[in-house]
């Protein structure tokens, strides 16, 4: 049971810590937004001066209310810059002078305050017990608060347990003294007796007190403090991840205020140090002195002194790691572009082959498609060869058949003719016989319907290549024309006008007058008609 509770606590402890450290990752974004918009809030505060400005000046004719202008004004430069606000004390004790001895004690504290922050503890300490020794303080819990403030300095300078010890005891006295004087739920009450918690060694006690205020609204505008002291006791606890937390938001609180004094921004680039993010904490703690240069705040700065060059030192070797691990990279990417390009070489050689390759492949396939289609061409006009050839021969058999039987008929007619010895009856018969054309009309009209069995379309097709007014029109009873036939035997492969004159019983020069006759009736080239006709 012991271990379950154990490893439970260590568990959520865990899952605590990792929801921080992505909370603290999203505000460390948000603190670099701040720091780059820097200008802004600075530009903010510039005009809340120059409006300050304007009411010290047009309050010069009473003395009280430019006392108080003045007052505000030394808020503004208080944790802005030291030396102005230095300036503004000097004035308001003048002031003070006339007015009354309150007054003029809360001037004398604007300037211990200012001496204070400008690294001056001992000038400020004689400062205030000038002012008729301590005890004339210890009623005003601004006067505790600086004499809280300066024996901390005084304590964070000592260099003998002793002299700690000494000054430790101061603080824990003022801390009392404040927080007699103190209204309850006010921000002096709360924060001096959290102080009070922490020298009596109650720190879980402190932040739980800080935290509650923390969530009041009531005290929006001392957030910063809350957040800064909040940080200390956590680190005061070795609880970094907290510290690290609250320092990162009083940080970003203490830059949208355009604070220039402040301690929150170089803690946080110690711990973002020691936490390995060196690149971060040398970017935060050259800004807090810069910030500090300007608001010329000589005990911040010395703080910084001592930090500097240990982040200096890390943002160096960080750097130079940096540059090594560049050169090794730029090496690297050097090494595969150089791997990549001999392989691009290697590649596009051999696309470059393959290319070739698919060309010739390409060229060889188009001849074979061509080789193709050309015998599919001649396979194709063998079988037309072959069909005409078989349809003629078919005719040419029927032809010789008839002709027999009408030889046999007339030879059994001559025989009986010469057998009843009448001479004029034999050469009347022969007469006859001469006479008659019907045997040449049969060939043509067998011809003629043989040729349209095989090309049924022969008349429609010859008819789209002569112009439109000059097509043929085959009377009624005709199968084809004169003109047709003669280019129908064209279509068959006879080309010689002889043989076509023979085979039709034309005259030759009547086949060569129906060939010119088409040919200037044709739409294209009169030479290109024949060749036409032969792919119809």
């Amino acid at each position: 049971m012991k271990f379950y509770i154990i490893f439970s606590l260590l568990f959520f402890q865990a899952l605590y810590n990792s929801i921080s450290a992505n909370n603290d990752k999203e505000l460390l974004m948000e603190l670099d937004k701040v720091l780059k918009d820097q200008k802004i809030y600075e530009q903010y505060m510039e005009d809340k001066i120059k409006t300050a400005n304007q009411k010290v000046f047009f309050t010069a004719d009473n003395p009280q209310l430019q006392f108080e202008a003045l007052g505000d004004l030394f808020e503004l430069y208080r944790s802005y810059r030291t030396d102005q606000a230095l300036s503004i004390a000097e004035q308001r004790i003048q002031l003070g002078k006339q007015l009354n001895e309150e007054s003029y004690r809360k001037a004398v504290m604007n300037k211990a305050d200012v001496l204070n922050k400008m690294d001056y503890y001992n000038e400020a300490r004689e400062l205030l017990e000038q002012m008729n020794g301590e005890n004339q303080l210890e009623s005003d819990k601004y006067g505790c608060y600086l004499f809280h403030t300066i024996y901390l300095s005084l304590y964070n300078e000592a260099t003998t347990p002793q002299q700690k010890n000494i000054y430790r005891e101061k603080m824990a006295y003022y801390t009392q003294q404040a927080l007699t004087h103190a209204k309850p739920d006010t921000y002096s009450y709360i924060s001096n007796y959290s102080l009070q918690l922490q020298y009596q060694g109650k720190t879980d006690e402190a932040i739980r007190l800080l935290e509650k205020a923390y969530q009041n609204d009531k005290y929006e505008n001392d957030k910063a403090r809350l957040e800064y002291s909040l940080a200390s006791l956590y680190l005061e606890k070795n609880d970094t991840i907290k510290g690290r937390h609250y320092l990162i938001l009083s940080s970003i609180t203490d830059l949208k205020d355009a604070k220039k004094v402040y301690m929150s921004l170089q803690t946080l680039a110690m711990l973002l140090y020691y936490q390995g993010d060196i690149e971060r904490a040398y970017i935060y703690i050259s800004r807090a002195l810069e910030d500090i240069s300007f608001g010329k705040a000589r005990y911040r700065f010395e703080d910084i002194a001592n930090y500097l060059p240990i982040i200096s030192a890390g943002n160096r070797q960080r750097v130079a790691e940096e540059k090594q691990t560049s050169l090794l990279l730029i090496t690297f990417l050097s090494a595969v572009t150089l791997l990549l390009i001999i392989a691009c070489f290697i590649i596009y050689t051999k696309n470059k082959r393959l290319n070739e390759a698919k060309t010739t492949l390409k060229e060889q396939c188009d001849q074979l498609r061509i080789a193709s289609e050309h015998l599919q061409q001649m396979n194709q006009q063998i079988i037309e060869k072959d069909h005409i050839k078989e349809e003629y021969i078919g005719m040419l058999f029927n032809l010789c058949s008839e002709y027999i039987q009408k030889q046999h008929t007339l030879y059994k007619q001559l025989n009986r003719i010469a057998t009843s010895g009448h001479l004029s009856d034999l050469s009347k018969f022969i007469s006859e016989q001469q006479g008659k054309s019907e045997d040449l009309k049969t060939f043509i009209h067998q011809f003629d319907t043989i040729f349209l069995t095989i090309f049924p379309n022969f008349v429609k097709d010859f008819n789209a290549l002569l112009r439109p007014e000059e097509q043929i029109k085959v009377k009624e009873g005709e199968l084809l024309t004169p003109e047709l036939r003669i280019y129908a035997l064209l279509r068959l492969g006879i080309n010689n006008n002889s043989k076509i004159a023979s085979f039709l019983h034309y005259s030759l020069q009547t086949v060569y007058n129906y060939r010119m006759k088409m040919r200037n009736k044709a739409i294209s080239d009169k030479k290109d008609l024949a060749i036409q006709i032969f792919n119809l």
